[in-house]
């Protein structure tokens, strides 16, 4: 397996993440969520070889339909011949990493105290393993937002699994990714899953273009008391060729 620890330079300071303001001609993006019945076929084919587009033309047709419509001709091709990336593929981290470059995640353990200090990043704390950022939704936000401009590495692919939260009688999960060294040809799919003692209840996708944060987020209905939950984000990037996962910090259903 290959992996790397972040290194830091006074050049790094110059390398800026621009996110795509929302509405900005040409940075289109889509949504999708699986109903009952798709996540049924999801289940079927989940960690089977296929690219994006066989897997949005079999579980999400409308959609695979309008990005067909609102793409490029080159665009929608080079949607359509990515590998769908599944994750957990590097099991000595089971929580997967918040930053992946070319060669796999990326360690955050070799920042000093005078580096945090530094690059404004004091209250960065990670979890045993030194791949996961450890905090609260907001505090782990800001930090992920330090990272993606202070990287060394001009293509990296940053993510974050918010904890998860509640919202009535419905658990509420979400995710975030981000692409540093992007092009006018960058995209970006971000795919959010909630589990329910290990079985997947709930999946969400979400496709965005040149460099802009792509967020994913839904509810899911009527929780099982009792139940460990807890949500995985994927990302998988084209212009560069980047993917990676990370996992949320699991919880038990009623949520305090």
């Amino acid at each position: 397996m290959n992996s790397k620890a972040i290194k830091f330079s006074i050049a790094a300071c110059l390398i800026l993440l621009i996110v795509a303001v929302s509405g900005v001609a040409s940075a289109y993006s889509i949504s999708a969520q699986a109903d009952e019945k798709q996540l049924e076929i999801i289940n079927e084919i989940y960690g089977q070889d296929m690219t994006q587009g066989e897997f949005w033309e079999m579980v999400f047709p409308e959609e695979y339909a309008l990005m067909k419509k609102n793409l490029s001709d080159e665009e929608f091709k080079e949607f359509c011949s990515t590998e769908k990336y599944w994750g957990d593929d590097y099991q000595e981290l089971p929580y997967g990493a918040n930053v992946w470059d070319k060669n796999g995640p990326v360690s955050l353990a070799s920042l000093t105290e005078e580096q945090k200090s530094s690059y404004g990043l004091e209250n960065l704390k990670t979890d045993n393993s030194g791949y996961i950022i450890q905090g609260s939704n907001s505090e782990a936000s800001y930090l992920v937002d330090k990272l993606c401009t202070l990287l060394d590495s001009k293509s990296a692919l940053v993510l974050y699994a918010d904890n998860l939260g509640r919202s009535g009688s419905s658990i509420t999960y979400s995710g975030s990714g981000k692409v540093s060294g992007y092009t006018t040809s960058t995209s970006l799919t971000l795919t959010v899953e909630l589990y329910g003692d290990d079985s997947r209840v709930a999946y969400v996708e979400r496709y965005g273009k040149k460099g802009e944060t792509v967020t994913a987020s839904s509810a899911h209905a009527s929780p099982r008391t009792g139940v460990l939950y807890q949500s995985k984000v994927t990302g998988t990037s084209t212009n560069p060729s980047l993917s990676g996962y990370t996992w949320s910090p699991a919880r038990q259903w009623p949520f305090s």
